[in-house]
C-alpha cells in the first residue's frame, strides 16, 4: 500500500497526507500547521483522520489550529472531511478547511504565500500542486549597475520606494502525483519535489505520472537550485535504478542539486 506525504519543517507545513502520518511523525504530530493536499487518492488523505485524532485525544497542544488546503470539489478529499465529521461529531476541532483552485493562495504569515498551481493526473477530479511564495523586495532594472553615488541620492530625492520592487520568489513546490509540470510555474524555486514514477515512458499506460527523464527536464527548464525525485515506482530495483537514474541527471545537463525521495530517505543523485 502506497503512503504518500512531504513534511517541510521550517515553514510547519505538510503535502499530503498518507496512511501512516501520525505514527511516522510521533511527537511532532502538534508541528504542521498546514496540510496541502494534492488530490483525493487514499494513498495521499488516508492519513488525516489519524493525524486530526491524534491531535485532538492525545496530550499536547490540542487546542492548536490545522488548516487543510485542498482541491475544490474533489471528491476524495470531501468524502475524508465528511468522515470526521462523522466520526466525532461531538468533538469541536479546530480545523478549518480552505478548498483552493490553480491559482488561488493561502497565506502562510507575514511574507509567504501558499499557491496552488495546475496539474494533470488524469480522470475528472481536480488535482493541484502547490508552491511556497516569498514575498521580496529588489532594485528595479532601470537602476542596476548605476554607481553607488548615484543611487543614493536617488534615495534622498525620492526614497527607497521609487527604486524598488516587489516580486515572488519560490521557496519550495511540490507536484503531487502528475505528468511534468509547466516549469514557467517554478521558474528558479530553491527545492522543487516532482513525480517521477517511471525510468522509461514506454513503460506508462496512461497519461497520469511522469517520467524520472520528464522531471530532470522541468527542473532544468526551470532553473531549480534543488530537485527532489519522488514517487519511483516499486517495480524498479533500487540497486540497478539508482545508477540510471545518476546517468539520466549525468547526462541531462541539469546543473543543481538532484535527489530522490524514497521510502523516508533522500538518497543523492548528483
Amino acid at each position: 500500500m502506497f503512503s504518500n506525504w512531504c513534511w517541510h519543517e521550517p515553514f510547519q507545513l505538510l503535502i499530503d497526507a498518507g496512511e501512516g502520518l501520525q505514527l511516522a511523525l510521533g511527537q511532532r504530530i502538534w508541528a504542521p500547521e498546514v496540510v496541502a493536499l494534492t488530490h483525493g487518492h487514499s494513498d495521499h488523505v488516508l492519513g488525516l483522520p489519524g493525524l486530526v485524532a491524534s491531535r485532538r485525544f492525545a496530550k499536547g497542544a490540542q487546542e492548536k489550529p490545522l488548516t487543510v488546503v485542498f482541491p475544490d470539489g474533489n471528491g476524495g478529499v470531501l468524502a475524508v472531511r465528511e468522515l470526521l465529521a462523522r466520526m466525532w461529531s461531538a468533538a469541536d476541532f479546530p480545523v478549518t478547511w480552505v478548498p483552493v483552485r490553480a491559482g488561488g493562495e493561502f497565506r502562510l504569515g507575514k511574507n509567504r504565500v501558499l499557491q496552488a498551481f495546475p496539474t494533470s493526473h488524469g480522470g475528472s477530479e481536480p488535482t493541484l500542486g502547490y508552491a511556497v511564495l516569498e514575498e521580496r523586495r529588489r532594485l528595479k532594472p532601470e537602476y542596476s549597475g548605476r554607481p553607488e553615488h548615484e543611487i543614493r541620492d536617488l534615495v534622498r530625492q525620492g526614497g527607497r520606494d521609487v527604486l524598488m520592487e516587489a516580486y515572488r520568489h519560490v521557496r519550495f513546490a511540490h507536484t503531487g502525483d502528475a505528468m511534468p509540470i509547466d516549469p514557467a510555474l517554478v521558474s528558479g524555486a530553491d527545492v522543487l519535489v516532482h513525480d517521477a514514477t517511471f525510468l522509461d515512458a514506454g513503460e506508462r499506460k496512461w497519461d497520469i505520472h511522469a517520467t524520472t527523464a520528464e522531471a530532470i527536464e522541468v527542473g532544468k527548464a526551470a532553473g531549480v537550485a534543488c530537485l527532489v525525485l519522488h514517487h519511483l515506482s516499486i517495480r524498479y530495483e533500487r540497486s540497478t535504478a539508482l545508477p540510471a537514474l545518476r546517468a539520466q541527471v549525468a547526462s541531462s545537463g541539469f546543473a543543481g542539486e538532484c535527489w530522490l525521495l524514497d521510502e523516508g530517505r533522500l538518497i543523492s543523485l548528483s
